[in-house]
């Protein structure tokens, strides 16, 4: 078990723009703590008196913790952070009206492939289409254009490197912090054989299980 407090743990992960092991995704961990730069750049921004933001969070753990430990770091650089613990289905709702002030969630790509993650956090067409750029009200006109290009070059070099800088232009530019990357355990008895345990739901096939 990793040792230290979870805001240490968070510090060593980092934040990368895509999920590990998803082709193209970066890998560089850039970040790190200095609360007199955060404040720095708060008061330059004219923010670094009473900043007070509501964080909306899922109520079961890790989430309320996270959101603590989120808590307990922002308030070191003056930043009050009154967290919001609510159902699953809420979270997602005040996200889809554009409600939200600031949300911990998660995501999950719906096909292994970069595309899956740069459509909906590098792409805002504004025309209707609710990605999670146009929920997050970020205008982004350059870099959809880029995201709409990737997703046919047929290249497969070519291709993943345009996605490895979409996603450097979202981990220093977007509404975005992506900072944690989950692991599932699977138990199951040791009779039961053939079980592959996929990266989602639809890459996992019980057909090849036996007991």
């Amino acid at each position: 078990m990793a040792r230290g407090t979870l805001a240490d743990r968070l510090r060593r992960l980092g934040r990368r723009a895509a999920p590990r092991y998803v082709p193209g995704a970066l890998d560089d961990t850039p970040y790190h703590l200095d609360i007199a730069q955060a404040r720095t750049i708060l008061d330059q921004a004219g923010l670094g008196h009473d900043l007070h933001i509501e964080l909306d969070v899922f109520s079961q753990p890790p989430f309320v913790e996270i959101a603590q430990s989120l808590q307990s770091t922002f308030a070191r650089a003056g930043i009050r952070i009154d967290i919001r613990p609510q159902l699953a289905s809420q979270v997602y709702a005040h996200v889809r009206e554009r409600t939200e002030q600031a949300a911990w969630l998660y995501w999950i790509p719906d096909y292994f492939d970069a595309n899956s993650t740069a459509g909906a956090f590098a792409l805002n067409r504004e025309d209707g289409t609710e990605t999670l750029a146009w929920r997050a009200g970020w205008h982004i006109p350059a870099l959809s254009a880029q995201t709409r290009a990737a997703v046919a070059v047929r290249d497969p070099i070519r291709r993943l490197s345009l996605y490895r800088e979409i996603q450097s232009d979202v981990q220093h530019n977007s509404p975005f912090v992506i900072a944690l990357q989950e692991r599932s355990q699977v138990a199951m008895r040791d009779r039961v054989q053939g079980y592959r345990q996929g990266l989602n739901a639809d890459m996992v096939y019980y057909d090849h299980v036996t007991k």
